[in-house]
């Protein structure tokens, strides 16, 4: 009798462990002290909750969507997220599609740099914006913003709005009041972007790019943390693809072409990497752009007679949808987004 009294005592708490341990644990938000944030261009809140079809590009969403106590965040076009944690902390803003699928993460500006990490540095502060439209996509998006570290995390999820609901949505009440802000949120757009460097050095990249998944080698540059490629380079590299363009160049009025849906002409020398790459001096370029006919405004710089462009620029002005991965540093380039 004490036998099987002892077998099912074990039985019943091997069987209270085990439903025990298969509860997720809720993980604790990040205490308002250890950050500041600060968010312009707020519009209200969303209360109905985000109902997706399951498939398996959408399961990272998904899977913050079943944690049941994020909220939607209304904002307007070109809202800026204003970060400083108080101590080194995971942080990443990526987008979604509206069916949940993965686009990516945007880019942090630090110290007047863009930077493609996932992490900030104790006092630093990082901002990013969010648009309605970005990537190369052409529907609507979910931007969420995660941070934390181990086992405490945040996360907000935002949706630019179209201004029709700003009005009647409900102001937004975070679920930890953040420390407050000794200076004014800068409202969008309410200074200009900082002017490029006439000079500076430019470094060889180390990001490995794949192209529709495909690796494929560039010689590019980092300039003050940014990554810039030859331009032939990119028309080549996507060249026969349906984000395809032509690259012209008009000496007498100093300017350059770029057509797109037009197959590229080669030059020659284009995708050509060297042995050992090393640090050379890029200067401000002076050529006037043109896309499909219309002036643009995009900053490039010259290196040993070449025109290097901000890749995120490039890819923006031809809908080429960007990803980056950090943990592998590698820059996703893929041209068969709509």
């Amino acid at each position: 009798m004490r036998r099987k009294t002892f077998v099912s005592l074990a039985l019943m708490l091997s069987v209270f462990m085990l439903v025990f341990t298969s509860i997720p644990a809720i993980a604790a938000e990040v205490p308002a002290d250890k950050y500041t944030y600060s968010l312009s261009g707020e519009a209200g809140t969303q209360s109905n909750k985000i109902e997706i079809e399951e498939f398996d590009d959408n399961q990272q969403f998904r899977d913050i969507l079943a944690e049941q106590n994020y909220k939607i965040v209304l904002v307007k076009d070109g809202a800026e997220i204003k970060f400083t944690p108080k101590e080194k902390m995971k942080a990443s803003v990526s987008y979604y599609t509206i069916d949940g699928s993965n686009g990516g993460s945007l880019f942090w500006e630090i110290d007047g740099s863009e930077e493609a990490v996932s992490e900030i540095g104790a006092n630093q502060t990082a901002t990013t914006k969010l648009y309605k439209r970005y990537g190369g996509f052409t529907c609507d998006l979910y931007y969420v913003f995660s941070f934390g570290n181990a086992d405490k995390s945040t996360k907000i999820i935002y949706q630019v709005s179209d201004g029709a609901s700003a009005s009647t949505s409900n102001p937004v009440e975070p679920t930890t009041k953040p420390v407050e802000q000794t200076t004014k949120p800068v409202e969008p757009n309410s200074e200009p972007a900082a002017n490029p460097l006439v000079t500076a050095t430019a470094k060889a990249s180390v990001s490995k790019v794949l192209v529709d998944g495909k690796q494929v080698s560039f010689e590019a540059y980092n300039i003050n943390n940014n990554n810039f490629f030859k331009l032939r380079d990119i028309a080549m590299a996507v060249n026969g693809t349906a984000k395809g363009f032509e690259v012209g160049w008009d000496s007498e009025h100093n300017a350059i072409s770029l057509t797109s849906g037009e197959a590229y002409t080669a030059q020659g020398g284009e995708l050509a990497v060297s042995n050992n790459p090393k640090a050379k001096t890029a200067t401000l370029s002076t050529s006037k752009v043109y896309l499909n006919d219309e002036e643009i405004e995009i900053a490039a710089y010259k290196i040993e007679g070449n025109n290097y462009f901000k890749l995120r620029d490039i890819a923006q002005a031809l809908g080429i949808s960007l990803t980056f991965d950090s943990k592998t540093n590698t820059i996703g380039i893929d041209t068969s987004a709509q």
